[in-house]
């Protein structure tokens, strides 16, 4: 029996760099300040706390009432710090109805949170990224819903017509991880099929690129499918992730996956407790068929701040252009780029610096300058991934266009030389490669190319064929 081929992967996703926004935290938009908007918040039992007060875990929970302002209002008038930082897709954590700063715990999905500005805020939203070339991709949380969605409450009640979309046992019904405060929807039931079905394309309509699926694994293989063919269904075009933690390989009935892994990997490495994370980067590369739709993490909303975790510029920097030269699509946790830090949540979860003086302008020219290269080098885009050596890590992207080869090396540790195998017969001996970066120049002569690797340093060699006095000896070579 013939395997069942991937659904298509949107044209697009090979070109883009996603910034996740945590909406509450981002901007306040409309010249409002939190204290303008505390009825939004304080009717409904949270709290209000001043913008640049680091947010703090509580032992009862309550971190999650704590709400600092932002909206997608704010996210609209920071559209121009987007454009000028490159990324071209924005995912926000959920937006809809919910008790929570978080959102997870939805009570309506077919009410955007007014605490964000409703469903005129976001309909702007649309409107502004997409004439600028950005695109929407919201978070779906369809495992579970919070305990005052409009349905768990009728439920609740008795009326079975509801009760059939959720868990009950004899004397409790199921939440998600036993939590009573986040009930599980029966995925099973055709109603509950139809009603996630519904919200999905609501949104869809409204002209939304993708859906991010929360608790992946809680979904299962089967409901990944499903809310992937009905996606499908409305457009090849948009484009649907599952957050799963997992190995990536084995989760193509997605576009893509969260993955995490390439994140822990890259890490581990570069904090020396992973020797042999290029073999392992290779290995998820050849065993995931969908590894170019699925999203290279650093950090997010869920984990500790990048900054936190590699407190040494070179190596949080060299983690960074792995992220944006392996196959995959970029994701950029917003203040990432300039240097907010943060421990595991609710500290993850700080407010957005927007005092200039405050930023690491070298980091986020540094991040600038990798996502035009990544939106310059077709390699970068879907070049194949090839190991030329685990250490230093020396990696190929193998690209159509024999001229559009480049090479990624990271070496962090003594200086030294380095001489690698190009499996790549279109590469002809004496052809220079330049380091993007640095200008550095090494040559490759039969296959092999050498290479003087500075101490502490990376970079991306790319080749660069020299035409002499009108003769071209890559002439008949593509």
């Amino acid at each position: 029996m013939n395997k069942v081929s991937n659904f298509p992967l949107p044209s697009w996703v090979y070109d883009t760099v996603i910034y996740e926004i945590f909406p509450d935290r981002f901007y306040i938009g409309r010249g409002k300040t939190v204290k303008d908007k505390r009825n939004l918040y304080e009717k409904r039992g949270g709290r209000i706390e001043e913008w640049n007060v680091p947010p703090k875990r509580t032992e009862n929970h309550d971190h999650v009432n704590v709400f600092y302002g932002g909206d997608l209002w704010g996210i609209v008038e920071k559209i121009d710090y987007l454009k000028d930082l490159g990324v071209n897709a924005i995912y926000l954590t959920p937006i809809f109805l919910a008790s929570s700063n978080h959102k997870y715990d939805t009570i309506d999905y077919f009410r955007v949170d007014p605490q964000f500005g409703g469903l005129p805020a976001l309909k702007r939203l649309i409107k502004v990224a997409h004439e600028n070339g950005i695109k929407i991709i919201l978070d779906g949380v369809f495992n579970h819903v919070g305990k005052e969605h409009v349905l768990f409450k009728r439920a609740m009640k008795g009326n079975k017509k509801y009760k059939n979309m959720f868990i009950f046992y004899e004397n409790h019904y199921r939440g998600w991880w036993g939590t009573s405060s986040l009930p599980e929807l029966h995925l099973e039931e055709i109603k509950v099929k139809e009603y996630i079905v519904e919200v999905i394309k609501k949104y869809l309509n409204l002209g939304i690129d993708g859906w991010r699926l929360d608790c992946g694994q809680d979904l299962g293989p089967e409901m990944n499918r499903f809310l992937t063919a009905k996606v499908k269904e409305f457009s090849a075009e948009k484009y649907l992730v599952s957050e799963l933690w997992t190995y990536p390989a084995g989760w193509d009935m997605v576009d893509g996956i969260m993955n995490y892994h390439f994140g822990t990997t890259v890490i581990d490495y570069l904090l020396g407790k992973n020797p042999n994370a290029g073999y392992y980067l290779e290995k998820a590369f050849k065993e995931t068929s969908n590894i170019f739709g699925c999203w290279n993490m650093l950090d997010s909303h869920d984990t500790e701040r990048l900054a936190s975790v590699i407190k040494d510029k070179f190596l949080r920097k060299a983690a960074i252009l792995l992220q944006f030269t392996y196959p995959g699509v970029p994701v950029v946790y917003y203040g990432t780029e300039i240097g907010i830090d943060g421990g595991s949540d609710p500290e993850c979860r700080k407010t957005m610096e927007w005092d200039k003086k405050k930023w690491d302008e070298e980091l986020r020219d540094f991040y600038k300058m990798m996502i035009k290269l990544r939106k310059t080098e077709p390699a970068l885009r879907y070049g194949a991934f090839e190991l030329l050596s685990n250490e230093p890590l020396v990696f190929l992207r193998k690209s159509p266009m024999v001229l559009d080869q480049v090479i990624v090396f990271v070496n962090k540790g003594q200086e030294t030389e380095i001489s690698v195998t190009v499996p790549d017969n279109r590469l002809l001996s004496g052809t220079r490669f330049v380091d993007l970066l640095s200008n550095n120049e090494a040559y490759i002569r039969g296959g092999t190319l050498r290479l003087k690797l500075p101490e502490n340093s990376f970079g991306i060699f790319k080749v660069e064929n020299k035409v002499v006095r009108g003769y071209d000896q890559y002439k008949r070579i593509s």
